[in-house]
């Protein structure tokens, strides 16, 4: 008895001193909690991804104007382009995360990452730099205006991959990455982790928010070549801030690629599809590596149970032991980890159209304010038509912490959630919102095209009401889906869930690219060079109606999901 008591003293005493979500210390030992992790780790995290954002938005909301000002190609194509850069980032996220989780782990990717970030960041600052790498200047919308040569393209789309590669690879490491800081075994660092994901959506809107205002006026009005230079500033400082803190991070090691691991399971349940045995035990490891969890047998997806039935047939004789082959028999733990991604997929699935809605801030919204007078009330400022996007991301900036700090606990006091609401609820909240956002902006259209005349013009800061909205379902969804793929991914996919909600939005961008096609059949088209002589009222119906249609898919698939065990709140949408 007093040897047990010993051991469970001991036992008390490790977790008390030591991270118990597996991680270690920069020198591969057990993390200590006092010395690293936490805020100290992950504040870091979010600055970078501040700095990140600033990089890759302080190109993407002005590329409309480069592409049709200095390299002269048409409206709908760079509209298209725009949203195809910004697909490719998000959807390389899932690239970054596969090295991450199967070979180089959160640290090494980010570092890849950033020397990629360079490559790209030099070669766009030379292609806007140096004369014969961009067409002649010319008067804005001219016929006479010269394109882009095939050379001239392919240097510059070569740079923006380069960029939005690197820059989707290193955002799925800077969120998991940031998670791995918090111990959520432990009470306190469990609500710091449900404040992390809120944190890093905020600080991608800073990012956002600085781009929109400080990088596209000196765009705009010094020059592309500087504010892309000065994009080479800011990733320079931020790899200093990145490796100062290297020895307060916590590490998790890359444990082999979890989508082998799937395969293994389908393989070994299809070898035994035929065996009819309910009394057979299911295989579960006595012991687990730590940092891991067991997870409990569910009944969903049945027939997945098979690859862990034990049979003899299962045993493979190597240097005179017994072993099991992971192709024939798997653990319980494994087969639930399967099915975790199986339920996962019909969420995915059913909230890809939202992105849809977000991007339009960034190209027809644009289009839309350069139609209309963007001065500073009555004196000869201009703002830049990009820089209305400030709106949008000081309404996620604003919103946030509000939500985190005032909302989410009054809430939580009649509802018990330690989240105030569910994260599939906030989400649905968030895809309704953004179907309101669309028919304000049809409605704005509308007046719009009425007030115009040749002697007056419209204020752009009409357009704000539109930026607003959209920011608010913007803050409420995002956050809630990156928070949600991480959560209840197993615990050796976390980087790979995490860009399953990056993947979302780029296949959003995607999408908005081929609704842009199909508009652009029709004859005559919606979406016109000249906005005045399109209906992009029309086109705002469309994606608000289309919103209305995915939320009423969405809402009995978010009802049927069933959240991870251990989850308190796992019986309720």
């Amino acid at each position: 008895m007093s040897h047990q008591t010993t051991q469970e003293m001991e036992s008390n005493a490790q977790t008390h001193l030591y991270a118990q979500n597996g991680t270690l210390d920069f020198k591969g030992q057990p993390a200590l909690k006092k010395k690293t992790g936490k805020w100290a780790g992950a504040i870091p995290m979010i600055f970078i991804q501040v700095a990140a954002t600033v990089i890759f938005f302080g190109i993407i909301s002005n590329l409309l104007t480069y592409l049709t000002g200095v390299m002269h190609r048409d409206v709908s194509q760079s509209a298209s382009d725009a949203n195809n850069l910004q697909g490719t980032y998000f959807l390389s996220s899932v690239l970054g995360a596969f090295l991450s989780d199967t070979y180089w782990g959160r640290y090494r990717t980010l570092l890849y990452s950033f020397v990629l970030y360079g490559v790209g960041l030099t070669c766009l600052t030379i292609s806007a730099s140096l004369k014969n790498l961009r067409p002649p200047s010319c008067p804005a919308q001219s016929p006479t205006c010269q394109h882009a040569s095939p050379g001239q393209n392919a240097f510059l789309f070569l740079s923006l991959y380069a960029i939005a590669f690197a820059g989707g690879s290193a955002t799925t490491s800077f969120v998991s990455f940031g998670a791995d800081q918090f111990d959520e075994s432990d009470n306190v660092e469990r609500l710091q982790k449900f404040s992390f994901f809120n944190f890093i959506v905020w600080g991608i809107h800073i990012g956002g928010l600085v781009s929109v205002t400080m990088l596209v006026y000196i765009e705009d009005h010094v020059g592309f070549s500087w504010g892309f230079g000065l994009l080479g500033i800011i990733l320079a400082v931020s790899i200093a801030l990145f490796l100062i803190q290297t020895p307060r991070y916590r590490y998790r090691r890359p444990e082999g690629s979890p989508l082998t691991k799937m395969v293994q399971v389908i393989v070994a349940a299809f070898r035994k599809r035929n065996v009819v045995a309910p009394s057979l035990e299911l295989h579960e490891e006595q012991s687990i590596a730590k940092g891991k969890r067991h997870i409990p047998h569910t009944n969903q997806f049945r027939f997945l149970d098979k690859a862990t039935l034990k049979l003899d047939t299962d045993m493979e004789m190597e240097s005179s032991t017994t072993k099991t082959s992971p192709w024939k028999l798997s653990t319980v733990t494994r087969v639930e980890e399967v099915k975790l991604v199986i339920r996962m997929l019909p969420i995915w699935l059913a909230t890809l159209w939202f992105s849809i809605a977000p991007s339009q801030s960034g190209t027809f919204f644009l289009r839309q304010g350069m139609a209309m007078d963007n001065r500073l009330g009555s004196t000869t400022f201009k703002i830049p038509p990009a820089s209305m996007l400030l709106f949008s991301n000081l309404t996620v900036v604003l919103f946030l912490p509000l939500y985190d700090r005032i909302i989410v606990p009054t809430i939580r006091k009649f509802s018990g959630n330690e989240r105030g609401i569910t994260l599939l609820q906030r989400s649905g909240l968030g895809i309704f919102i953004a179907a309101i956002g669309l028919g304000i902006a049809a409605l704005m259209e509308i007046k719009r095209k009425a007030w115009m005349n040749p002697t007056t013009s419209v204020t752009i800061f009409w357009l704000v009401p539109q930026y607003v909205v959209l920011g608010i379902a913007e803050g409420l969804t995002n956050s809630s889906l990156l928070e949600f793929f991480h959560e209840q991914s197993p615990d050796t996919f976390h980087s790979l869930g995490t860009s399953l909600a990056l993947a979302n939005l780029g296949v959003g961008s995607f999408l908005s690219s081929v609704l842009v096609t199909c508009v652009n059949r029709g004859a005559p088209s919606w979406l016109q060079n000249d906005v005045n002589a399109g209906h992009l009222e029309r086109y705002y119906w469309l994606i608000a109606g289309l919103s209305l249609v995915n939320l009423g898919i969405y809402v009995p698939v978010a009802r049927w999901y069933s959240y991870k065990s251990p989850d308190p709140y796992a019986e309720t949408f």
